[in-house]
């Protein structure tokens, strides 16, 4: 079974068993980690095998970021392969969503895709489209899930991706979505759309323009999205992030407790709102 129809199966599965669209995302920074993981000989590890092993009953995604890691040089790329082992061996029902948002050129892009689909076996990653056509495929011809960045969440989104195109009377990012449904035709189940939390009305723009499309949707908690007019927005096929406002809720010892019960709370928060 290829990647792309995986990540859409397990997502529904989890979605539909949890009645509910929580993704947790990893986002170790290591300045924010509590002591206990610092003190231990890989923080890395010890913080996000901690984080997962008390949240996954409640993960319909996982969402790690390789910055986090990166950073840390060999040692980062251990964590995150160790990560990404615990995360399979814990909850291998939960797809992982690499961020990562690669973008470059075909040759580049297709030894990107072997590390992450073939020698990390995550079911989905995020791209940057701005290279086009030719930047996304190598991804999708390894049978890989992608969320190409559409409208993104932070404050300067709009230097670019708010530009009006000159005679089609729309934004760059609705054309970025209009032809990444177009990609989705080409490779079924394998395209979706990185779209932020901090822009509801846009949300249910492009949720308008394109029903099936599956978004994933981070600023909900930290950045500040509201998770009701989010889900209104999105509807079913929408992974909504949470990270810090999970994982880094406290730097007591009982941290991974502290993060289970906050992604309780909104696990539950979500199953009263669940369309």
């Amino acid at each position: 079974m290829n990647h792309s129809s995986n990540f859409i199966q397990k997502f529904e599965f989890r979605r539909d068993t949890l009645q509910s669209l929580l993704c947790i995302g990893l986002d170790p920074e290591l300045e924010k980690l509590p002591k206990v993981s610092l003190d231990s000989k890989a923080p890395l590890v010890h913080f996000t095998e901690t984080i997962i092993r008390y949240t996954h009953t409640y993960a319909t995604s996982w969402k790690p970021n390789v910055a986090f890691f990166e950073r840390l040089g060999a040692e980062g790329y251990f964590a995150l392969e160790h990560m990404v082992q615990v995360m399979k061996e814990v909850s291998p029902q939960v797809p992982i969503v690499m961020d990562a948002k690669r973008g470059d050129l075909a040759n580049t892009s297709k030894e990107y895709a072997k590390y992450f689909f073939q020698t990390l076996k995550v079911d989905a990653l995020t791209v940057n489209p701005y290279m086009g056509r030719d930047s996304l495929v190598p991804y999708l011809d390894l049978g890989g899930y992608i969320f190409v960045l559409g409208l993104t969440s932070n404050p300067s989104s709009t230097d670019f991706q708010k530009q009006k195109l000159v005679g089609k009377d729309i934004f760059l990012y609705e054309d970025v979505s209009d032809q990444m449904a177009r990609l989705g035709e080409e490779y079924p189940n394998q395209v979706g759309l990185v779209v932020g939390g901090t822009h509801p009305s846009e949300i249910k723009a492009l949720r308008a323009r394109h029903p099936e499309m599956y978004f994933l949707i981070p600023g909900f908690g930290a950045q500040g999205g509201d998770l009701e007019s989010i889900i209104q927005a999105s509807g079913k096929n929408s992974l909504i992030n949470s990270s810090r406002g999970i994982t880094l809720s406290t730097l007591e010892e009982n941290f991974g407790q502290v993060a289970q019960k906050k992604a309780e709370e909104v696990h539950l928060q979500m199953n009263q709102l669940f369309l």
